[in-house]
């Protein structure tokens, strides 16, 4: 069975609903996504199985024990292991068609514009890093490249309070409060879509490790599938 017909099978389902046409732009797309922890491993999921030809994917960490609460790559079979060989596994598993360029590396304010690809279709960025994460969303929109960034999940419960909106617009999550103020700083002010939960954080119950945000299976899941389906619908216009 040729390449072309095999595609057309696994992603049928895909098709049916948008069309042959828009399934063969996500074949051809190229998006990468930073960070592969509970928000952006979610995001990675739902990227490779929509049918997204090339996915770059930039993590530098490898799969804990504590991360099997929420993460979508951590299992008891993939601790210790990287988490961009984990999700190259993945995704062979799921479609072995796809590309998936990988790099094992710390996103820093210094080294990101070596690791953004010039010709990306678009980016989603699903690292927690206050300083690289600033520099990122700074790279992205200063070079015009499409994007979405991913704010806090932790300490959040309602799945309903989901939010796309301009970092602007953002309310009550304390990493966007802190995104925006040092967007401000590089006269940032606007532009910059987010996806976040409008809702009030709730406090660690166990105070002896308060210095580690709690968080709920589902919250993360949600917020990557959300920015997935921003990135998606980017890519193939309005369905």
């Amino acid at each position: 069975m040729n390449s072309d017909k095999k595609n057309l099978e696994r992603f049928l389902r895909t098709s049916l609903l948008i069309g042959e046409d828009k399934l063969q732009k996500l074949l051809r797309s190229k998006v990468c996504i930073a960070g592969l922890g509970g928000v952006g491993g979610y995001a990675y999921e739902a990227m490779v199985r929509a049918g997204v030809g090339t996915v770059h994917i930039i993590d530098f960490d490898v799969v804990e024990i504590s991360n099997c609460n929420r993460q979508i790559l951590a299992l008891d079979s993939t601790l210790g292991l990287p988490k961009v060989d984990v999700a190259e596994k993945r995704a062979k598993d799921i479609n072995p068609g796809v590309i998936i360029n990988k790099k094992c590396i710390r996103m820093t304010p210094e080294n990101i514009h070596t690791l953004i690809e010039p010709n990306i279709d678009f980016v989603i960025d699903a690292i927690d890093d206050v300083a690289a994460k600033v520099a990122l969303i700074e790279y992205l929109y200063t070079q015009k490249i499409p994007f979405i960034s991913c704010m806090g999940a932790a300490r959040a419960y309602d799945p309903l309070s989901l939010r796309i909106a301009d970092i602007s617009k953002s309310q009550y999550c304390p990493l966007a409060r802190v995104i925006r103020r040092r967007l401000k700083e590089k006269n940032i002010t606007k532009g910059v879509t987010c996806v976040y939960f409008h809702e009030e954080r709730l406090n660690n119950s166990n105070s002896s490790n308060s210095n580690v945000p709690g968080s709920l299976s589902y919250m993360p899941g949600i917020m990557g599938l959300a920015a997935a389906g921003f990135a998606i619908t980017h890519v193939i216009g309005k369905v």
